[in-house]
Parts: structure tokens; C-alpha cells; sequence
């Protein structure tokens, strides 16, 4: 026995090894740029951390605001130790997504002992489990970039594992309760993932939740106080509890609207107009689309083949999981409600409710939004391989053709994300503006000022994240208006010397240039034979930005 949980212990730690070095390797580099959130979280870390403000002078905010949004406060503040250690660089900015990353290989594990009990595959399911996550293309896209939602999905599962541990152990109540708290402030989605998570738990284990009452009412009474100042926070403004959803929604959709007034108008000309609307109504119309966008997430070419078409959300030429994983996860399921494993409701409702954020958006299918799915999806994967491995006949042979398999799937993997991605489409995640911050911080001395088109990616913010510039100075600088545009982002205007064009133009400004200015102009604009100064290119020799100097 002491040498069977050696070997699983053995086993457990070659998983997180892994882990670790493909959630870590190259994290500078690789994604190639910094994101503009990631570039914004980056440097509001800074500026809490230098000030106790965030860059529109709030003080330690419980949502920060960002472009025009607002953004859930933990992944910010999470940000700030690492910062305080290495400094404002990308590395610094995405080792919370990794550690966490990694954290939920372990916890994944964790999770599947509590869930299998004492089952003689519960083992083997576990480590299959971790393994299948530590190789899934969708975690390690996520967990080497700082985009919130494996922050939320570490507390979540967190907090389900504590209240699952809490069942025998009333104290795991509390560490659940703060978890599920932490996950509130961690991303949107989970202020609607985590009420109907916990009410299914509350639904599923009632029984057992009578046997310890007064610590589930204490636990509970503990995340309400966690929560008081997000409540107080939406008091004074209303947007910080759902950020810029109503312009995501289906609900803000024109589309819709149109399509419902047209099919009115078409039918209304053989039937009342009356009729017409009764048949065309805001229920069916709305209703539909929220079926259509909650089962594009199932379409096999968007799970295997293409993936998130939103950047930087992609993987060139592939989906966000394996071929064999779609195959196994339907043996996984079936498998869990024909052995009639007490737990598989618990399993399939997390599953289904991960889905239900981005059902009420128009942007999907959307694998950042739908997220927490992956853990699930894994311990589906991991029990059809365990059973289907028990079953089939010639067990070893079987075996290493399912090996060769993942190892083929993989390796594509590692080539598309490790080498082809920066290579071919370092413009996905907004490449170039940390060589421009680098070469405008070299001559800048010699202009009045910098003139910088504003068309796409907020580049203010690179030039604050790159130049570090001191957060106190920029509070009191910074030019901006507050006024959305017509996609809902709020624009810098300037700061110090530089001047952002959200209207630049540069067949206009070539016509009339000031003296001793320098203008950064997208490549688009540019006309060949101008005599600028320097380009700046993407990796595959795709010029990104033009720089002209005039005198």
C-alpha cells in the first residue's frame, strides 16, 4: 500500500512539473506582446502599488475602470507582489495566471479524490484528470496570459472543493465561502456562475447540509461580509457589478430588433400586424438566440478545428481541445450515469452553467467567457479513458495507440501555439508597441511632441506601461474626456508630450505637419516612398507602424 501512494505521489508531482514548464517557459515572449488588459492590469498594479490610486486617481478601487469597462479588482491586486519583486514587465503581469494555472492542476486533482470517494478508480481518474489539464491547449492558452478568468476559475473550484470538504469537515465551509467571494471579485461571469453553483450545491448535498447548519449559516454570513464593499461600490456606480455586459448582451443586439421588425413586415402583409407580432415577439426572438449561442459552443468546429475566432483568444489552425477529448468525454458521461457515481449531477450542472454568461452575449461561441467549463470537461475526459482502457480488449496495445494519439495532438499543439503564433500572428495580441515605446523613449528629447494614432489597442497605455511612468505625474496629466465611443471604449487624448488621434488621419496630417513633431503612423496609412524615419515590423516582415519625424 505505502508503495502504491509513493507511486501516485511520484506520478502527481511529474504532472505539476509539467505543468509548471508549460505554463512557464518563455512567459516573456510567448504570448509575444502584452495585451492591452493585460498592459492595463499591468500598470494600475503599478499605480496602486507606487500611490494607493489606480490610474483615474481612485483610491485601492473594488472594480477598476478600463477603457470604458470596469474590471474585477482581484486579478489587479494580484498582480502587485510580483510587480514589487521583478518589476513592471510581462512576466510579472502573467505569474498569477501561471501559479493559479498550475494551482488548479493540483486542486483538480484534489477535487476528483473528494468527488470519487474511496472508488478504486478514483486515482487513476484524479491523475488522468490533472494530466488531460496540463496538456489542454485551452488551460495553457489562458493560464500564460493575464486575462482574469483563470483567477476565477482557481477560486471557484477552490470553493467548491471547500464546501465538498466541508461536509466532513465543517471548517473547509469557510475556506469555500471565502473562495466563492474571492471568485466574485475576480471576473463578471461569476457573479452570475456562483449564485446558481452554490444553490445547486445547497439543492444537491441539503441532507448532509442539515448536519452542519451553524457553520454553513456562519460561512455564509462570512461571504456577505466579504462582499459589502462590492455592494457598496455598486451603490455609488451601478456598472461595476456587470461592467459593460448590456452592450455584449443579446439584448443590445440591433440585429435583433431589425430581424423581428422585418419578419413582422414580411408576414404582416398576408396576416394582422397583430398576428404578425404574436408570432414574432420579444420572448421567441430573444429565446432563440440565447439556444443559438449557447449551443455554438458545441459545434465540433469550433471545439477542434478553429477554435475562438475573438482575438487574442485563438490558436492558430486548431480548436481549444483534442480530437480524443470530444470521443472521451461522451464515454466519461455516460460512464458516470450508468455506474451512478452520486456525485456526476454536481459534475454536469457546473458544466451547464459555465455556459450561461456567454449565452446571453452575441459574441460566441466564446472560450474565454466559458472557461470553467475545462475542469469538468477534463474529469469527463479522464473517466471515459480510465473505463475505456479497463474495457477494450488488448489493454497495452490500446493504450499506446491512445498515447500516440495525444502525443500527435499535443505536438501540433506545441508547434501552433510555441512557434507559429508569434511567428505568424504576434498582431492577434497587439505586437509592435513595446518596440515603439522603446524607440520613441531614445529621441523623444528632441520633439515638442509625439502624435500617435489611437485607431486600435489604446496604446497610451503601453506608453505608461513601458516608460513606467510614474503613476502621481499621469493622474494629474492625463487628458481625457470620458466620452464612449460608438463600440463603448473611452479614449486617452494625452499626457506629458504625447498627443493620441482617435481620429488620425495621416493622408490629412501629412498636408499640414507641425515643426519638431513625431508622428507613429499605422502602417495602413503609410504610402511607400515617404521618407519616414523607421519601421517597426510584425515577426514575419509585415510592416506594423511607420515613424515620421518633421522639422
Amino acid at each position: 500500500m505505502k508503495h502504491y501512494y509513493n507511486k501516485k505521489n511520484i506520478f502527481l508531482a511529474l504532472i505539476v512539473i509539467l505543468a509548471i514548464l508549460l505554463r512557464l517557459v518563455g512567459l516573456g515572449k510567448i504570448p509575444p506582446s502584452l495585451y492591452t488588459d493585460e498592459a492595463n492590469q499591468g500598470y494600475n498594479a503599478y499605480s496602486v502599488l507606487l500611490t494607493g490610486k489606480d490610474e483615474h486617481g481612485a483610491f485601492l478601487p473594488v472594480s477598476f475602470r478600463s477603457f470604458g469597462d470596469w474590471k474585477p479588482p482581484l486579478p489587479t491586486y494580484l498582480m502587485i507582489p510580483f510587480i514589487t519583486l521583478f518589476g513592471l514587465n510581462e512576466i510579472s503581469v502573467r505569474l498569477p495566471s501561471v501559479i493559479l494555472g498550475v494551482a488548479i492542476v493540483i486542486l483538480t486533482y484534489l477535487l476528483v479524490r473528494e468527488l470519487f470517494g474511496n472508488t478504486s478508480y478514483s486515482p487513476k481518474i484524479a491523475l488522468t484528470a490533472s494530466l488531460l489539464l496540463t496538456i489542454s491547449p485551452w488551460h495553457i492558452l489562458q493560464s500564460r496570459a493575464a486575462m482574469l478568468v483563470v483567477v476565477s476559475l482557481f477560486f471557484l473550484e477552490a470553493g467548491i472543493y471547500g464546501f465538498l470538504k466541508g461536509m466532513r469537515k465543517p471548517h473547509f465551509l469557510y475556506i469555500g465561502s471565502i473562495c466563492f467571494s474571492l471568485s466574485i471579485y475576480s471576473y463578471y461571469g461569476m457573479r452570475v456562475i456562483i449564485p446558481l453553483v452554490v444553490l445547486s450545491l445547497f439543492v444537491f448535498y441539503s441532507s448532509k447540509i442539515k448536519k452542519v447548519i451553524k457553520p454553513v449559516v456562519a460561512s455564509g454570513l462570512l461571504a456577505i461580509i466579504i462582499l459589502l464593499p462590492l455592494v457598496f461600490s455598486f451603490l455609488k456606480q451601478p456598472d461595476v457589478i456587470f461592467g459593460r455586459a448590456k452592450t455584449v448582451s443579446v439584448f443590445y443586439d440591433q440585429g435583433t430588433k431589425l430581424r423581428q421588425w422585418e419578419l413582422i413586415a414580411q408576414d404582416g402583409i398576408n396576416y394582422p400586424t397583430l398576428l404578425a407580432r404574436f408570432f414574432h415577439n420579444n420572448f421567441y426572438m430573444y429565446g432563440r438566440d440565447i439556444l443559438e449561442h449557447f449551443l455554438s459552443h458545441f459545434d465540433g468546429r469550433y471545439l477542434f478545428r478553429e477554435g475562438d475566432k475573438a482575438p487574442p483568444f485563438q490558436i492558430p489552425d486548431m480548436g481549444i481541445m483534442y480530437i480524443p477529448d470530444g470521443v472521451l468525454v461522451l464515454i466519461g458521461i455516460f460512464v458516470l450515469y450508468k455506474k451512478k457515481y452520486p456525485d456526476r449531477n454536481l459534475l454536469i450542472v457546473w458544466f451547464i452553467i459555465s455556459f450561461i454568461p456567454a449565452a446571453f452575449t452575441f459574441m460566441t461561441p466564446s472560450s474565454n467567457r466559458t472557461f470553467n467549463t475545462v475542469v469538468p470537461l477534463m474529469i469527463f475526459s479522464a473517466v471515459g479513458l480510465v473505463y475505456l482502457v479497463k474495457f477494450i480488449p488488448a489493454k497495452k496495445f490500446s493504450s499506446l495507440i491512445i498515447s500516440i494519439l495525444y502525443v500527435f495532438f499535443f505536438g501540433y499543439f506545441m508547434r501552433q501555439y510555441f512557434l507559429v503564433l508569434p511567428e505568424r500572428h504576434a498582431n492577434w495580441w497587439s505586437f509592435g508597441w513595446k518596440e515603439v515605446v522603446d524607440y520613441v523613449n531614445k529621441e523623444e528629447k528632441k520633439y515638442n511632441n509625439i502624435v500617435i494614432s489611437d485607431v486600435d489597442s489604446m496604446p497610451y497605455i503601453y506608453f505608461l506601461f513601458y516608460r513606467q511612468y510614474p503613476p502621481e505625474r499621469y493622474q494629474k496629466e492625463a487628458i481625457r474626456t470620458y466620452v464612449a465611443d460608438r463600440f463603448g471604449y473611452e479614449h486617452v487624448s494625452g499626457f506629458d508630450k504625447y498627443i493620441f488621434l482617435e481620429d488620425f488621419n495621416w493622408n490629412s496630417l501629412k498636408n499640414n505637419l507641425q515643426k519638431n513633431i513625431l508622428y507613429i503612423v499605422p502602417a495602413s496609412q503609410a504610402e511607400t516612398g515617404q521618407d519616414f524615419m523607421k519601421t517597426v515590423y510584425y515577426p514575419d516582415g509585415k510592416p506594423f507602424v511607420k515613424i515620421f519625424e518633421s522639422q
